[in-house]
């Protein structure tokens, strides 16, 4: 059972990794003085543009703040489906 237990146990670098992203995440959110209900509202905004001229797959769509030195990056992932005639 402990062989079971030691195979199926959580990795503790992955606990480690989404800490880690979730402070990333703060201190952009910090240096771009960014309410956290504003980076929810552009993103429901860009989905709902980009649902204009693609079907896209909602379930996968991801979205992440990315900081290179000073600035930072709004990084959008939408899985299309297909274009809209």
């Amino acid at each position: 059972m402990q062989v079971l237990n030691w195979f199926f146990r959580p990795k503790q670098g992955d606990a480690r990794n989404k800490a880690k992203d979730r402070m990333r995440l703060m201190l952009i959110h910090d240096r771009l003085e960014l309410p956290p209900d504003r980076l929810a509202s552009l993103e429901e905004e860009l989905i709902a543009v980009v649902s204009r001229y693609f079907e896209i797959d909602r379930q996968t769509t991801r979205f992440d703040l990315q900081q290179y030195d000073r600035r930072a990056a709004l990084i959008a992932n939408f899985p299309l489906l297909r274009s809209k005639s």
